[in-house]
């Protein structure tokens, strides 16, 4: 299997970002209409306008992930990875993550007197949590360290271009 290059899995994956980024600009649109028109408005002004700039500005930093994540994947099949670009959108999805998860932990402790907390549950519907916010800490974490490392890797590839 290939993972890098024309017809390889990098490429692939970079089809199905497209795809999910369409995918969620529309269901970002949906959600908010449905949600502005309908069952919105039992609840206070005030909370309505945190709930809502914390969609947006989660929305809009998925949507950064997803760009970003395509950006580094064209890089990939292009066969260069080692790029000052990439090192960016290492920065920005780490950013972006760090932005989501203090959106989930502001949602839920404006919420929290509204139900009971839970680590994990099972119910007949599923496996749940309301850990959410761990899983983008740490993505956002890793992809920090991810980002010092290409950025030293990139350094040293541009040293070694100006090396005869």
């Amino acid at each position: 299997m290939k993972y890098y290059g024309k017809r390889s899995l990098a490429s692939f994956l970079k089809v199905l970002l497209d795809i999910l980024l369409f995918i969620g600009t529309i269901l970002f649109v949906w959600v908010s209409v449905e949600t502005l028109s309908k069952g919105f408005n039992n609840l206070e002004f005030y909370k309505k306008m945190v709930i809502c700039f914390m969609f947006i500005l989660g929305s809009i930093a998925l949507m950064l992930v997803i760009i970003n994540l395509r950006r580094i994947m064209k890089s990939v099949v292009d066969s260069n990875p080692f790029i000052k670009q990439n090192v960016k959108s290492l920065k920005t999805i780490s950013i972006s993550c760090f932005i989501i998860a203090n959106c989930y932990l502001i949602n839920f402790f404006m919420n929290i007197k509204y139900g009971k907390y839970n680590f994990i549950f099972i119910d007949k519907s599923g496996i749940h949590t309301d850990m959410e916010f761990l899983i983008f800490f740490f993505a956002g974490s890793f992809i920090l360290v991810l980002y010092k490392v290409f950025e030293k890797a990139v350094e040293v590839k541009e040293e070694n271009d100006f090396t005869i």
